[in-house]
């Protein structure tokens, strides 16, 4: 590789997370500086969405070093997916990581997401063979694992969407007591989060999608098969693009020696989360799914939405949820 050349291109997307978007490009900043193989190769994209605070004018006073931070200052709120997009194109790195702007590197954390990509390169010949599925031969997206502000490990990802999954999550199938842990479900929390099965994991291994809070994308497999989609605003682009990935035969996994700490709803509200799952869900089945599927998928999602509705109009704390999915049964109808 000339020396010239970039390994690394990280983009962080920030709307009004100052002192969040400043520390994760510190976190990144510090652990450039510290290893020696991405010193002079890797390049920091900051895309702000418009903020009204102060993250820009902070961001412009961090002084130039070898590590190159560049600024994509938008006039308006262009959604996860499109800001990152700007940065695509504009980026040089072999490899390209979406970061958080609520996030804080661990140690080595860049550096083991790279090793995991190098330990696994030359295998694609296997990647199409039914006898290797389930084998990480051709890594497109490795994900860090995420960890909460405590040091605990936090759920993220899941199985792909299908009718059967999506119903499971959504009628709370996966939180039954003794056999929710069994059931494949679109996300991987409640008795689904296995934190044992995931501790014993000391290589990178496989999951169908993992979320776009700190992922690292080859370039290979990025030109191959396009951005992520920015039809997508917020939520459900990670899922859209890591069932992208596998329909071309690339592989999605998690690397259980790469730790990030994800402060997590920093950047956005849990009514844009809740509201953007769904919408998020109706326009992949719209992209990638069979049109006799919808009428099933909007009445798994109208019966999810009620059974919330119904259970936390029982909390009072839970008072706004209850408006949130009222408010989501029209998107669906």
């Amino acid at each position: 590789m000339p020396e010239n050349k970039i390994l690394l291109s990280i983009i962080i997307v920030s709307y009004n997370t100052c002192e969040l978007t400043l520390q994760a490009v510190h976190s990144c900043r510090k652990q450039i500086k510290n290893t020696k193989k991405l010193q002079e190769k890797t390049e920091i994209f900051v895309v702000d969405n418009n903020s009204t605070d102060e993250t820009i004018s902070q961001l412009k006073k961090i002084k130039a070093d070898k590590t190159k931070l560049k600024i994509i200052q938008n006039k308006d709120n262009k959604g996860f997916a499109a800001a990152n997009n700007q940065a695509i194109e504009q980026s040089k790195g072999e490899y390209i990581l979406l970061l958080n702007s609520d996030t804080e590197l661990k140690p080595k954390a860049l550096l083991n997401l790279l090793n995991s990509f190098a330990q696994y390169q030359g295998q694609e010949s296997t990647a199409q063979l039914s006898s290797h599925e389930g084998k990480l031969d051709k890594p497109g997206i490795i994900a860090a694992t995420l960890l909460n502000k405590d040091g605990s490990i936090q759920p993220q990802g899941g199985s792909f969407p299908n009718l059967f999954n999506l119903a499971i999550h959504m009628w709370f199938l996966d939180d039954l007591p003794t056999i929710g842990k069994f059931l494949p479900s679109t996300q991987h929390t409640g008795k689904r989060f296995n934190l044992k099965k995931i501790l014993k994991h000391q290589e990178p291994y496989q999951q169908d999608w993992v979320g776009g809070t700190a992922m690292m994308i080859k370039r290979k497999m990025l030109e191959e098969i396009g951005d992520l989609d920015s039809n997508i605003f917020m939520y459900g682009e990670d899922v859209e693009y890591c069932l992208r990935a596998k329909k071309h035969h690339w592989d999605v996994a998690i690397d259980p020696q790469a730790q990030v700490t994800h402060f997590g709803s920093a950047s956005s509200s849990s009514k844009n989360a809740l509201l953007g799952e769904i919408k998020g869900y109706l326009y992949i089945w719209a992209k990638h799914k069979p049109a006799w599927q919808t009428p099933f998928l909007k009445f798994i999602l109208l019966t999810g939405c009620w059974l919330r509705i119904i259970i936390f109009s029982f909390f009072p704390s839970h008072k706004e949820k209850v408006s949130i999915y009222k408010k989501a049964l029209t998107l669906i109808s």
